[in-house]
């Protein structure tokens, strides 16, 4: 079964039919491309190898590093390399889960069946309640057609995983070969039922809907999964597939684009801008994703001839953007509230509506009689008599429908009385009438950005500038649709423009600001937001950003500065408040924190994140009692604040209210499935209250979370201590060590345990001597040195 080598290999091929269809009609597929079409082109996952190369040459024997350069190598399609590392990763950790998997994999994507076999039967043996090399074991077995051994293993892998998705879905493909989707579709749901929180069994679910072409089901899937676990980029990347396979092509751009915010390294979700792109003729925009694409899939022949092509259609090849386009992972602040300075002002482009000749595109002429009514509309329109110069303007347009200047007008006033449809409607006519009406394709863009719908903005903002290249505000509008799809370099290429063209234009040194505090390229942030300041010197956002610069910075005096000079310009800015208490909890003044929140609240009422960190500001001054008030403020107000129900856990644990703790961790766990931090805390708030099973379960979907957190290991390792069941103990504490080797406590279990259950005097007295190498100064060490001379004596 070949779907074993690519997962989501169905999903592709139902999900881009449609795109397909527009390639093989645009001709895509053609047999020599320019010979330095690709030169510029940087595979991200190489730099990445270097880097980790690098790391491994002052550390040979880091086992995750090896890891990594393995998957890398695999990811590029160097097998031998990949099997190379995982190797060397084994010889210092032959037990080691992640190394044994992945090269079972490398194997069997080599072809090599028989040792894939047998590394992934030994993952087995090692962790028999893992059940990932379950799946993969099946998988080979799939790709074999030895169905009936890959179904044994799949069901195996549920028995010990119940919760685990993958394996519901393997079975689920099996069934879809043999056409009975009925079927997949009820394994499928047994584990959604089995696991509800999981979004991993919707997604797998859509997938099942979009293979049998039930676009509208899938859908729903999608979005339930994105609720569940809104950062993960792949279910956007599915639902973008499936508005795709029904021709909704500004929702399946949306759904791609927050992919790639999600995972700027989504190849997939990239080419498939790159195709909508190249369909529509934006072969500039096409480029850019293509190129994206391939900084992390430059071994695709295909992918390499799309962007090729690309180019080839461009007359200024130097139109796209640098080495680095489109792949610089932003990390975003959360924020409560969109900047104001990315909001076009209606108001402002509205000015000068009554002025005699703001129009700079010439207008058609027109019969004698529509010429009349036109100089009528305007003498109205400078009179300021908009509803009379509406009435004329469209008396104008019924006796000669090419009259683009009345029609202009006519959108220009209804945009002006915040009629949008009318407006996009008179816009269009104008276009219709004479399609080089630059100001009409601006003001069209505008409407287009109001509505949220950037694809079309940005065409529109570009064939303004296209018919009108000195256009500042079209660069500053397309600018901003750029950063709003999170197209950064684009964006900052028009911005710039549109301050070469209009220095005064302050807006833009703004949201170039923003982009490079984005971006955390400080020193160039500051300095535009120093640029903007100039311009509008008491800006309160422009004062607020770069106090959140030098914040980012942790330049906290000049942080504090520019926060207060902020609070002088707006005393009822929010954020500001807010940011200067948590300037003052960094340097643990929770007295002035306090201050500050609550101030912040007397603006904005009940904000939890507010009364979370007041919360945290009490639990600081060591206020139990306030602090659980808070938080469970904080909680009322958000039911899914996951950080709140753990913070208020650990006060509970702390003050031995194991019950209490426990219902909130486990309500942590409920909101956030994937939370480490949920599942490790609710294991230790059992463990605490002596319930040994509930521990050793959660430790482990802990540890399937977070497999090298060697304090989930040890503690793994108490919880089967506290029960007896040594042997597992002992695994669980060799394994924190394999992670960690300077775990001391670690080394004082496995003497104890080798000491007083095991009987193995030789392994006691080696992690004891390793203990006392560690901790002279031990508590117990005179005990233990006597334990030790009383072991060799023996």
């Amino acid at each position: 079964m070949a779907y074993y080598y690519d997962r989501y290999r169905n999903l592709k091929i139902a999900g881009v039919v449609a795109v397909i269809l527009l390639l093989l009609f645009g001709g895509y597929y053609f047999l020599s491309r320019p010979k330095d079409a690709l030169k510029d082109i940087v595979d991200i996952r190489l730099k990445q190898i270097e880097l980790y190369e690098k790391i491994l040459e002052t550390n040979p024997n880091d086992v995750d590093t090896l890891i990594k350069l393995g998957n890398l190598y695999k990811e590029t399609g160097n097998l031998d390399k990949a099997i190379d590392y995982y190797k060397k990763a084994l010889a210092l950790q032959p037990d080691n889960y992640n190394a044994l998997n992945e090269l079972g994999h490398a194997y069997a994507l080599k072809g090599d069946y028989e040792n894939a076999i047998k590394t992934l039967e030994l993952a087995k043996k090692y962790f028999p309640k893992y059940p990932q090399a379950y799946n993969k074991l099946g998988n080979v077995y799939d790709t074999q057609e030895k169905l009936d051994k890959a179904l044994k293993e799949y069901k195996s892998a549920i028995a010990v995983a119940p919760q685990y998705q993958e394996s519901y879905w393997n079975i689920a493909q099996q069934r879809m070969k043999k056409g009975d989707y009925k079927g997949a579709e009820e394994i499928l749901k047994k584990g959604i039922k089995a696991n509800p929180s999981d979004p991993e069994g919707y997604y797998n679910l859509g997938n099942l809907y979009m293979h049998k072409k039930q676009y509208a089901k899938a859908i729903p899937q999608y979005k339930k999964a994105i609720t569940l676990s809104p950062g993960t980029g792949k279910y956007y990347r599915a639902l973008g597939n499936a508005y795709l396979a029904q021709n909704k092509i500004p929702e399946a751009v949306g759904a791609y684009s927050t992919a790639l915010s999600k995972d700027p390294g989504d190849a997939l979700s990239a080419e498939r801008l790159g195709d909508i792109y190249a369909s529509q003729g934006n072969w500039a925009k096409a480029a850019d994703y293509y190129k994206q694409a391939l900084s992390y899939n430059s071994n695709d022949e295909n992918l390499k001839n799309k962007y090729a092509h690309a180019l080839s259609k461009l007359q200024k090849p130097s139109i796209i953007g640098g080495s680095d386009t489109q792949q610089l992972a932003v990390a975003t602040k959360e924020t409560t509230e969109p900047s104001a300075q990315q909001v076009i002002s209606r108001d402002k482009d509205s000015k000068d509506l009554s002025e005699p000749t703001p129009q700079t595109t010439p207008a058609n002429p027109v019969n004698d009689s529509a010429l009349k009514w036109r100089e009528l509309g305007d003498k109205y329109r400078a009179e300021k008599k908009y509803d009379e110069a509406l009435k004329a303007y469209a008396k104008a347009t019924q006796l000669d429908k090419t009259d683009d200047h009345s029609h202009y007008w006519m959108g220009r006033i209804y945009y002006h009385n915040q009629m949008d449809d009318e407006a996009k409607k008179s816009f269009q006519n104008a276009i219709i009438a004479n399609p080089k009406n630059a100001d009409s394709h601006y003001h069209l863009g505008l409407i287009y950005y109001s509505e949220g719908k950037y694809s079309p903005a940005v065409n529109e903002f570009t064939k303004a500038i296209e018919e009108k290249p000195v256009f500042a505000k079209a660069y500053y509008a397309r600018g901003l649709a750029q950063y709003k799809m999170n197209n950064l370099q684009a964006a900052i290429k028009d911005l710039k423009q549109s301050i070469e063209q209009d220095p005064n234009l302050d807006r833009a040194y703004f949201n170039l600001g923003d982009i490079y505090l984005k971006q955390k390229n400080y020193k160039v942030a500051l300095d535009y937001f120093t640029k903007d300041r100039e311009l509008r010197p008491n800006n309160p956002d422009t004062l607020f950003k770069i106090a959140e610069t030098y914040h980012e910075m942790k330049s906290y005096s000049n942080a504090e500065t520019f926060y207060n000079k902020t609070l002088e310009a707006d005393p009822e800015y929010f954020q500001a408040l807010f940011n200067l208490g948590l300037i003052a909890a960094t340097k643990q003044n929770y007295t002035q924190a306090i201050s500050f929140y609550t101030k912040a609240l007397s603006i904005k009422n009940d904000d939890p994140p507010t009364l979370y960190e007041l919360g945290k500001a009490y639990e600081g001054l060591g206020d139990d009692n306030k602090a659980i008030e808070y938080y469970s403020l904080a909680i009322t107000k958000n039911p899914n604040y996951t950080k709140a129900y753990i913070n208020l856990g650990n006060l509970y644990k702390k003050n031995k209210l194991h019950d209490k703790a426990i219902e909130q961790f486990k309500q942590a766990t409920i909101n956030d499935p994937k939370s480490f931090e949920a599942h490790y805390n609710l294991a230790n708030a059992y463990l605490s209250a002596n319930m040994n099973d509930e521990a050793i379960e959660e430790y482990k979907t802990a540890i399937d979370l977070s497999p090298m957190n060697d304090q989930a290991h040890f503690f793994l390792g108490i919880a089967y201590k506290e029960k007896g069941v040594f042997e597992q103990a002992v695994k669980e504490f060799e394994r924190s060590l394999q992670i960690n080797s300077s775990l001391s406590d670690a080394h004082e279990e496995l003497g104890m345990i080798y000491y007083r259950k095991l009987k193995n005097n030789e392994k006691a007295i080696y992690h004891f001597e390793k203990l006392l190498s560690m901790k002279p100064n031990h508590p117990k060490a005179d005990q233990i040195r006597d334990i030790i001379t009383m072991l060799k004596k023996q």
